[in-house]
């Protein structure tokens, strides 16, 4: 777009955008400067980077032109940057004045003795009807007209003429994000005596965790699932109410709990059994047809059967089995994750593939489902396969997906990651961290690669690894690294909290650690090693609690001491 808006080359080097602090003072200064921020100055870090190193040449005083310099406080990251200007934005005190802006934009601000006095007047091509294109027979003239406003931009609609936008209400206020701001003492952790699991129970090991509402859904080794209720209390010190609901065993699970006969595959996992907390999703079952329609809604239990080869689907209110579709993958099932709203399930596999399946949505089912996948016949009443994800050429080793983004990031054993688009099955980019420079490298470098175990997305369009070294990463899907920390420890469950910004892990030591998502730094450490190596995480949606499961099948809820 620039290089047709000059006629086929780069504008004079001065003139383009370079310096953040130059380009304040020149739309402070010159009149003819009326810089916007777009939306990509809060979203998109690439903006800032001359990723195609186009030749933009010098200024007059000799400065090379490449990437926009940025303020101080960005400390040279695009993404710190953005990370900080969107934290701006989303302030209380703009949120407070927005009402300030609302009337230079489209309110009685935008024209008139108002708008002089607040200097926001602009050239008069630019504000609507000034111009009536259709009386202009001169076509030089008209063309002119016409390419000044596409470029130079359009005022909007003036919406209120005459009086002030009012203020917005007072918010109220709101309680602090969990794990937000963290202090020494800022959590604690609740283990309740009664419950299903623990040492002098037979249910052994707690394998997942999966809420819903103010239900948790306890999965065990033995394939025993237990329900709790969870009700939030004004007790400080106390301020949430564990109830033990039911015990049930899942039917038909003793396929599940086969012993792996293969002892190189013994070896890999270090465990007789092959299924962890990767190997189960739970999703709300029929939702949108209840929303359409008005039917019930049901709880599902999603497993992927690793020596049968199909996705197991159970009932949480029944813990029937329900259906045991064909898994599509040659070889066995090693993930399945399900997308934030339902909807979507992915798997991975020992055929280096990945298949995306629609969850009980029969038109979202027939909109993105391709041709080839139609053929091979995938489809069953409650679950359809419409893609199958290539890339990979050894097994994958964990899976994730994002319906918000459009996006699934799978790893695979020989250290590769790579992204597809969801609704496409496009391949997208393949990504690869070296072993000994950590560095993120594209597809071609696959030499010394270290394995992906652990993969989360975040909603800004990063992701976080943990890779079998023991080292944590995050990464943008465009492959570019943003921080990355050795843990120490070996990772069995991660998980972000969206509203604090915060990644929180639980492993072998047994310790809850909360980091911040832009550096991986360590805010909190909770110990809870005397119930052993924590297994599973889950955060409770409204209040925000973080259950954690143990390897000796006890559930503890960690909250914040509001003390």
């Amino acid at each position: 777009m620039h290089i047709a808006l000059q006629s086929g080359r780069f504008d004079c080097p001065d003139r383009l955008f370079f310096d953040l602090a130059g380009c304040w003072r020149s739309c402070l200064t010159s009149t003819s400067d009326v810089k916007e921020l777009t939306p990509e100055f809060f979203t998109c870090p690439e903006i800032f980077t001359n990723t195609n190193n186009f030749p933009l040449g010098e200024t007059q005083d000799n400065k090379q032109i490449s990437n926009v310099k940025l303020p101080p406080w960005a400390k040279g990251s695009p993404h710190e940057f953005i990370r900080i200007h969107r934290l701006a934005l989303e302030s209380e005190y703009v949120s407070r004045h927005l009402h300030h802006w609302i009337d230079l934009i489209f309110g009685y601000k935008q024209r008139g003795p108002a708008s002089s006095a607040a200097h926001n007047v602009f050239h008069y091509y630019s504000y609507e009807g000034s111009v009536d294109l259709d009386k202009i027979t001169d076509d030089i003239e008209r063309k002119a007209i016409e390419g000044h406003i596409q470029n130079f931009g359009q005022t909007p609609s003036q919406l209120i003429t005459k009086l002030p936008h009012p203020e917005r209400s007072a918010k109220e206020k709101q309680p602090i994000a969990p794990f937000e701001s963290l202090h020494a003492g800022d959590l604690k952790v609740h283990t309740p005596a009664k419950q299903f699991g623990g040492p002098k129970s037979s249910c052994g090991a707690i394998l997942s965790l999966h809420a819903i509402g103010d239900s948790v859904f306890v999965l065990h080794s033995d394939f025993t699932l237990c329900s709790y209720k969870l009700n939030a209390t004004r007790n400080n010190a106390l301020p949430v109410q564990i109830k033990a609901d039911k015990c049930r065993m899942l039917e038909n699970s003793s396929a599940l709990t086969r012993t792996v006969d293969n002892e190189e595959q013994s070896n890999e996992q270090g465990s007789n059994l092959i299924v962890n907390s990767d190997s189960f999703a739970l999703t709300m079952g029929g939702n949108y047809r209840a929303a359409d329609h008005g039917a019930d809604s049901s709880l599902l239990l999603l497993s992927c059967d690793a020596f049968e080869n199909v996705v197991k689907v159970h009932s949480i209110e029944t813990l029937q089995l329900q259906r045991s579709v064909s898994g599509g993958h040659r070889g066995r099932i090693n993930c399945i994750k399900v997308s934030e709203d339902g909807a979507l399930m992915v798997t991975g596999g020992d055929d280096a593939t990945c298949r995306v399946w629609v969850v009980e949505h029969d038109a979202l089912a027939t909109a993105i489902t391709d041709g080839y996948v139609s053929s091979l016949g995938l489809d069953d009443d409650e679950i359809t396969c419409s893609h199958v994800l290539f890339g990979h050429v050894s097994p994958v080793t964990c899976v994730a997906i994002c319906s918000k983004l459009d996006v699934v990031i799978s790893g695979s054993k020989d250290g590769s990651i790579c992204i597809h688009n969801i609704r496409s099955g496009k391949f997208v980019r393949s990504l690869h961290v070296d072993a000994v420079t950590k560095e993120v490298k594209d597809s071609c470098a696959r030499s010394n690669g270290i394995t992906p175990q652990k993969l989360v997305i975040h909603m800004d369009g990063s992701f976080v690894a943990y890779f079998s070294d023991g080292s944590l990463m995050v990464i943008t899907i465009n492959g570019q690294c943003i921080c990355k920390a050795d843990v120490g420890e070996k990772i069995n469950a991660m998980l972000i909290c969206h509203e604090s910004e915060a990644l929180i892990t639980g492993g072998e030591l047994g310790s809850v650690r909360v980091r911040t998502l832009y550096d991986l730094s360590v805010q909190c450490t909770l110990n809870i090693k005397k119930y052993g190596p924590i297994t599973t995480l889950a955060l409770t949606s409204d209040p925000n609690f973080l259950c954690v499961g143990s390897s000796n099948g006890f559930l503890s809820v960690v909250f914040r001491n509001t003390k």
